[in-house]
């Protein structure tokens, strides 16, 4: 679609990914303070500490960071057991019957929830975002991208259909917490809640500095260029961490979880729309430069994520979607008017090349006629 499309997509998912560490640290600091409601340092004192240790890790190294997250996993695994095991001793079809109606309360509907979940379900690009790290990432990313997502469903859905069966509507709508109740083992649950957040914060402060990174350096901007350095030998981009752990920390200080994802999800929905409106028109305009390994793909399915997205934008709140758009609309404006050095080619020119090639076959079989 262009440059102007690309540096669209390139801010606000480094926005997300960076607004999303400040929720996961936020959730971090929620579950210390159900743990241990008689501390006795602030949230915004608990919350900083924990995202200068995500920070402090990330910037140590990306490796280093990979391999913690093997530890994590497997504390979450031990919760999840400890869940579902506790969780069926009460199970009953009766409850889950009784709970299968969505019966909204008054402050809350489908779309205002689905807001405050979504920012749970956008790690499906976190392999894009280390694609730079990966041995074969035009391999590694689709199958990754296809088991964590069909992994990550089956849970989310077994845990809502055993959080459905074995309590209570009152309980389930007042209790946040409810899972260490109906576990085998509360502590597992609190370590598994510590273990979900810490993961995905150090996840989202390791991918949003390299989306920064590589948008630095495509010298679109000039000013962000001394981001792009990178140092070591695995090319780390301490610069970009350094800011994106300002980006978060501002978050901590201003905002709270409610009113902090559903901005997330705005910023994630517009930048996932796009990504689709460009894949639509690379495919429908048969782009000699779209040429995908994954055959897995289709116009269509682009098509309608796209509307999808700016429909559920619209849906969760029309104030938040138009601002978002017209900041989107207004950083196109301003990159179109800048004076852009670089070209890497964009739809335009590989939509001219097919329309020239297509004449071209149509002129061999074409009867002349001395008109012509």
């Amino acid at each position: 679609l262009g440059v102007e499309f690309g540096g669209v997509i390139a801010i606000f998912f480094y926005i997300a990914q960076a607004i999303a560490v400040t929720l996961y640290v936020i959730g971090f600091t929620e579950a210390v303070f159900s743990a241990v409601p008689d501390i006795s340092l602030s949230f915004q004192a608990i919350a900083t500490f924990t995202n200068m240790v995500v920070f402090a890790c990330v910037f140590i190294g990306a490796g280093w960071t990979i391999k913690l997250q093997y530890g994590i996993l497997a504390v979450m695994t031990l919760s999840c057991l400890s869940f579902f095991a506790g969780a069926a001793q009460t199970f009953s079809l009766e409850t889950l019957n009784a709970n299968l109606s969505a019966n909204w309360t008054a402050k809350q509907s489908f779309f205002s929830v689905f807001a405050l979940f979504f920012p749970a379900v956008t790690g499906i690009m976190a392999g894009v975002n280390m694609s730079g790290d990966l041995k074969n990432p035009s391999k590694s990313i689709p199958k990754g991208t296809f088991w964590a997502v069909g992994i990550t469903a089956a849970l989310y859905a077994g845990i809502a259909i055993f959080l459905a069966g074995a309590s209570e509507r009152a309980v389930l709508l007042g209790d946040t917490f409810v899972m260490k109740d109906m576990a085998w083992s509360g502590a597992l649950i609190y370590a598994g809640v510590f273990c979900a957040t810490l993961s995905s914060a150090l996840g989202s402060m390791m991918g949003s500095p390299r989306i920064l990174q590589a948008f630095a350096r495509d010298n679109i901007f000039q000013k962000i260029k001394w981001f792009g350095a990178g140092s070591g030998a695995s090319d780390e981009p301490r610069r970009a961490i350094v800011l994106t752990f300002f980006v978060a920390q501002i978050g901590i200080m201003a905002g709270d979880l409610d009113s902090i994802a559903p901005i997330i999800t705005m910023f994630f929905l517009i930048t996932y729309g796009t990504i689709n409106l460009a894949c639509f028109y690379e495919m429908i305009s048969h782009n000699p430069s779209f040429r995908p390994t994954f055959k897995m793909h289709h116009w269509l399915v682009a098509l309608l994520g796209a509307i999808g997205c700016l429909s559920v934008m619209v849906l969760i709140n029309p104030l938040w979607a138009t601002i978002a758009m017209i900041l989107a609309a207004g950083m196109f404006y301003y990159i179109e008017r800048s004076e852009i050095l670089v070209q890497w080619g964009d739809l335009h020119s590989g939509l001219a090349f097919e329309q020239a090639r297509k004449a071209l076959l149509r002129l061999e079989n074409e009867k002349f006629h001395p008109k012509n």
